[in-house]
Formats: structure tokens, C-alpha cells, sequence
């Protein structure tokens, strides 16, 4: 059993359940319940600058994605708007599709040396053109595209993580309540502050009483 399994199990061995519940729901909010003001404070507080810097990620996602589309369709006569990632990819290392396919042709010559009919049919599955075809009018251009299309999965892979956050502060928020009660036997909780006017550090410690 792991170690967070095993705090879940102190905490509803014995503990206030329906300050565990509120937390589940939104952090510090048990602890309110329970007349623990700062700390409820504290999870609030990291409630909220998570979500808002979740918001702010997506916002920063969304900018680079319209500029990249924009780009692409502007500046290649490509619309990658619900294009997969290979494809994205693909404008945004060649300057045409009729380059990609030169190099996919090269592929094909690679992987199928001896066998003609096999490069066709290799070209055929992986070749693009008609409305997939691009032609980007300028390098700058397509360096722009590229760097706004990474920005933007990365503004999107950080917006994820950040949600994610959320998940550990409520687990973290739910167990704190729960064991609050130094009546109750097992695992209990600190939350140390530094002194007045120091805010570069808070102690969170878990221990176990006998």
C-alpha cells in the first residue's frame, strides 16, 4: 500500500469526514469548516493562483494558435485548422509540399530499392496535394509559423500541468482537514509559518501520533 493510500485510510478511520468532503470540493474550505482560518487560507489561496495561472496558459495557447493558423493560411495558402500534429509539422519544416513530397519520394526510393511499385504506392499513401499543398512566400515566414506552433502546444502541455496541481492541492487540502482533530489517534498535520513579514517559505509536515 502506498503512502498516500495509507494517509486516505487514517483519514477516514476516524476524522471529520465532512470537512474532508468540503475540501475534496474546494480546498480550504474544510478547514474553514473546522475554525482553522489561515490555513484555509493557504489552500485557498493556492486554489486560486493555480487556476488562474491555468487561464492565463490557455489564454497564451489560444494567441499562439490563431498566429500560427493565420500564418499558415496567409502566408502558405494552407489551412491546418484541424490538421493532425505530423501534418502541422510538416508546413512547418518545408517550404512547399512539393518539397515534402520530393522528400518522401526519397523515402520511398529508401525504403523500396527494388521495387517500383511499392515506391508508387508509398508516394501515393504519403504524398500530399491539391488542397493539402502549401507554398510559404518567404522563410521568415515559415520560421514564425514553427515557433508559434511550438509556443502554442507548449502554452497547452504547461495548462495541463498546471490543472493537474489542482488535483495534489485538493488530495492535500482533504487529508489536512481530515486529521485536524488532535483528539484522534494516527497521522496528524503542521502547517508552520515563518515569522511576520517572511513569506519565503511554509512548513507542511505529516507525522504520526501513538
Amino acid at each position: 500500500m502506498s503512502a498516500a493510500a495509507v494517509l486516505v485510510c487514517f483519514a477516514l478511520a476516524g476524522a471529520d469526514r465532512g470537512a474532508m468532503a468540503r475540501s475534496l470540493l474546494l480546498p480550504g474550505w474544510g478547514q474553514a469548516h473546522l475554525g482553522y482560518k489561515t490555513r484555509s487560507t493557504v489552500f485557498m489561496g493556492v486554489e486560486a493562483a493555480t487556476w488562474l495561472g491555468a487561464g492565463l496558459s490557455c489564454l497564451e495557447a489560444a494567441w499562439e494558435r490563431d498566429n500560427y493558423r493565420m500564418l499558415a493560411l496567409q502566408k502558405a495558402g494552407i489551412d491546418v485548422a484541424g490538421r493532425d500534429r505530423g501534418f502541422q509539422d510538416n508546413v512547418g519544416s518545408y517550404m512547399s509540399s512539393d518539397d515534402y513530397n520530393v522528400f518522401i519520394r526519397r523515402l520511398a526510393r529508401y525504403y523500396y530499392p527494388d521495387d517500383p511499385e511499392a515506391q508508387q504506392e508509398y508516394y501515393r499513401l504519403h504524398s500530399v496535394s491539391g488542397e493539402s499543398g502549401w507554398n510559404w512566400s518567404g522563410e521568415a515566414e515559415r520560421l514564425a509559423y514553427r515557433d508559434a506552433l511550438r509556443s502554442s502546444r507548449e502554452w497547452y502541455r504547461r495548462t495541463t500541468y498546471i490543472a493537474m496541481f489542482a488535483v495534489v492541492n485538493r488530495v492535500v487540502s482533504a487529508i489536512d482537514a481530515a486529521l485536524l482533530d488532535p483528539a484522534q489517534p494516527g497521522v496528524y498535520t503542521g502547517i508552520t509559518f515563518p515569522e511576520a513579514f517572511d513569506n519565503s517559505s511554509v512548513l507542511f509536515t505529516v507525522g504520526a501520533r501513538f
